[in-house]
């Protein structure tokens, strides 16, 4: 198979001579073949020499790979032209939003200064650290590989008496290993460094393994017990005169360098050299990319490393509240789900409950059949009563708790007809549930009421709230708490308006300081697009803040930013989980991705249909404020809402939702006209607005480059494009019959492989 390199990469001359099969960017266009990804961070100062060993050594296995090269910014390459870098290297900012099944960090000629003094070594670090993150297996070479053992392992290197060059013999010291599989008991091996590593350091490392020594040379590898990281002391890479041009250099600079070992046949350096090496250099390779990569590898590269979200959250996790919705508390057989999950990690040490949910298609939510109660006189409601106190009843028998439900609903029954006192009878179904769990669980019982409060106003007070539940939460290490609802200034309970829940669940998390808040529900995280658009959409592992905004105005249907704003404010990761399914990562929700696992090049496609767009065309009128202001008031007079607005110099486009617009068309149309007196007014309606949410729309042209694309090949037009400012969302215009098409399109554009 062949490896895909860069449209005109030097190399591609020399291994296509040598019949080495290469394939350009523009060739593998054609091809539907997964290929492995593998980045290059060439330290090297040779290096077009480094890209072309390197890549004829990739290059020569029956898997297809595809080549990407990395420089540091820190440094700029003194020996290779920065055409050449420009062209065909990336920046570590170009590139730490991607994964890679496997990496490769050569050596470089800065053996003999200390890691810190060199100039790039803090960029390295990053770039070592990341790669725990985004890379499946990572190759390191000579100085790359004490680098490597330095930064991940504190092991030091060591200087040596004078300079080790030649081709020296190896044994393995690991014979069961896949890395040398197929390896003489005897290999050769070029060295060209003047320090080493101390093999009884490396020993004293239990998570290492030495597989390969020399005599002469030294330990020569070493692998990570995860097979993650791979260290290599020789340059097997290296070309037949590689070891020569150093030794010339080193002669003609007056350094008198001895003759490299067992190199020159007799050690004449008259004689051309003898290469010793070259099978066991493409049989190493070969089993890195097979063993270590292919065999192992996620087909899904977005998936690499897709540890548990505890172990990508930096720092100890702590403490953990959990909220459990509707649907995870229908019945018995989910409540023991639910708390089988509170007990499979003691950092989960409160627990906010939601009233019972359905159980079935054509049952009702606990609440909605409080709020019908609430609304009746004492006669009317007693049967709606019976039937949740039936409920109750049946959970707790099967659970075998026996918390105070006749007595609760007696005084349901009392409050019914005053007015004053329906939010309370709205909230009993979450009071109870927490009774209930509460008991299961051995857990302490925590009211809202009394420790949750809203202002005169009826507005959540978070000043009250933080110093009255703080104190209580104090003395409290293990609580549930009902969600819904909290206190006003007189005593009074009230409920929230809007995903009353989960806005407890997120005031408990913030209040607490927790290290992650846990939304359980009954789907596994926040889905890329809409279901009834698109077959079984992925899940999208981790999104931002500011993305989950854009996806909710758009009309997807996530968890809204109001029901979180608690610990948004105080940045606490929120993690999306499905109690059907808890071994499920589902999604996270967090202020700042740039270090978290991301599955997908965008976080979701969403949008509405029943769009208007009103063009409105006169001189200058972007730039005079006041005519535009003018124009904007013939809308906001009407309440009408502007979704969307692109302007030009002399051109205003308003996007309005047809139906607000329609029923004032002809009125807005005579303002406009009267106003503003425009040189074009034009109005079209039918528009659907799809956006594309993603982190890195601002720094991968790509992304739109893919968006558009997949709208040209099904022949989709394309009415109005527009960049968010903030660089994470791309908003497309289409008919409205265009607009399921669009979306399947955009859709399978980003999660085919």
């Amino acid at each position: 198979m062949p490896i895909k390199v860069p449209n005109n990469l030097p190399a591609i001359k020399t291994l296509t001579e040598e019949n080495v099969f290469v394939m350009t960017d523009t060739r593998a266009m054609t091809q539907d073949i997964r290929p492995l990804q593998i980045l290059i961070l060439n330290l090297m100062p040779t290096k077009v020499d480094t890209e072309t060993q390197l890549t004829r050594l990739l290059g020569n296995t029956p898997l297809q790979v595809e080549l990407e090269l990395l420089q540091t910014s820190t440094h700029k390459a003194g020996n290779t032209s920065q055409e050449h870098m420009i062209a065909f290297y990336k920046t570590f900012d170009q590139i730490k939003q991607k994964y890679y099944d496997g990496m490769i960090i050569t050596g470089a000629p800065v053996e003999l200064m200390d890691f810190e003094e060199v100039d790039y070594w803090d960029e390295l670090c990053e770039i070592m650290e990341w790669s725990k993150k985004h890379v499946h297996s990572t190759f390191h070479i000579c100085w790359g590989a004490q680098a490597g053992l330095y930064y991940h392992y504190g092991i030091k290197k060591r200087i040596l008496p004078k300079k080790l060059s030649g081709v020296y013999k190896h044994t393995l010291d690991y014979k069961k290993g896949m890395l040398f599989r197929g390896f003489d008991d005897v290999f050769y091996v070029p060295h060209s460094r003047n320090t080493t590593v101390d093999i009884e350091d490396v020993k004293a490392v239990p998570e290492l393994k030495i597989i390969a020594t020399s005599e002469e040379a030294g330990i020569y590898a070493v692998k990570s017990n995860n097979d993650k990281q791979i260290f290599i002391m020789g340059h097997s890479e290296y070309d037949a005169d590689t070891l020569l041009k150093e030794y010339v250099r080193d002669k003609n600079a007056g350094l008198n360098p001895d003759v490299p070992c067992n190199y020159f046949p007799d050690d004449d350096d008259t004689k051309e050299p003898v290469v010793t090496w070259r099978s066991c250099a493409n049989l190493l390779y070969s089993n890195w990319l097979n063993y270590f990569v292919y065999q192992t590898t996620q087909y899904d590269i977005t998936q690499i490393n897709s540890e548990s979200f505890e172990d990508i959250i930096d720092g100890e996790i702590n403490r953990k509240v959990v909220k459990f919705g509707g649907t995870s508390l229908a019945s018995a057989s989910q409540f023991r789900k639910c708390a089988e999950i509170v007990k499979a990690e003691p950092e989960r040490s409160y627990v906010v409950v939601s009233a019972p949910g359905k159980r079935f298609d054509d049952d009702m939510k606990v609440t909605d059949l409080l709020i019908r109660a609430s609304k009746l006189s004492a006669a009317e409601a007693e049967d709606v009563l019976s039937s949740i106190m039936s409920r109750y009843r049946v959970i707790a028998r099967g659970l075998g708790v026996d918390p105070d439900i006749d007595g609760e609903f007696e005084r349901i029954a009392e409050a019914l007809g005053d007015e004053s006192r329906q939010d309370y009878i709205v909230s009993r179904g979450e009071y109870l549930n927490a009774k209930i769990m509460a008991a299961y669980l051995g857990y302490d019982f925590v009211d809202a009421e009394g420790n949750i409060y809203f202002d005169s106003e009826g507005k959540y007070d978070p000043v009250a709230t933080k110093a009255a539940l703080g104190k209580t939460l104090e003395a409290h290490p293990n609580a549930v708490i009902p969600g819904f609802y909290g206190t006003m200034p007189d005593g009074r309970i009230k409920t929230f308006s809007r995903g009353g829940s989960d806005i407890t669940g997120a005031i408990v998390a913030a209040v607490c300081s927790a290290d992650i808040y846990e939304n359980w529900t009954d789907v596994s995280g926040l889905l890329m697009a809409d279901p009834r658009i698109v077959d079984n959409p992925l899940t999208v592992p981790v999104i931002t803040y500011k993305e989950l905004r854009e996806l909710s105005y758009m009309g997807a249907a996530v968890i809204h930013e109001d029901t979180i704003f608690p610990v948004v404010k105080m940045e606490i990761p929120i993690n999306i989980r499905n109690t059907n399914r808890p071994e499920d990562a589902g999604t996270l929700i967090v202020k700042n991705a740039d270090y978290y696992q991301s599955s997908l090049q965008v976080s979701g496609i969403s949008g509405r249909k029943g769009h208007t767009s009103v063009l409105v065309e006169k001189a200058h009128l972007n730039e005079d404020h006041n005519l535009r202001g003018e124009l904007l008031n013939v809308f906001t007079d009407r309440n009408i809402t502007i979704t969307n607005m692109l302007s030009g110099i002399d051109t205003l486009n308003i996007i309005v939702e047809s139906s607000e617009f329609d029923e004032f068309a002809d009125d807005i149309l005579d303002e406009i006209e009267s106003r503003i007196q425009p040189t074009k007014l034009s109005v079209n309606s039918g528009l659907a607005i799809i956006a594309i949410v993603g982190r890195e729309l601002g720094t991968s042209p790509a992304i739109a480059v893919k968006v558009l694309g997949a709208l040209a090949n099904h022949k989709i037009n394309i009415r109005l494009i527009d960049h968010g400012s903030e660089k994470i969302n791309m908003l497309i215009g289409v008919s409205d019959e265009d607009y399921l098409p669009a979306i399947q399109a955009i859709y399978r554009e980003f999660t085919s492989i």
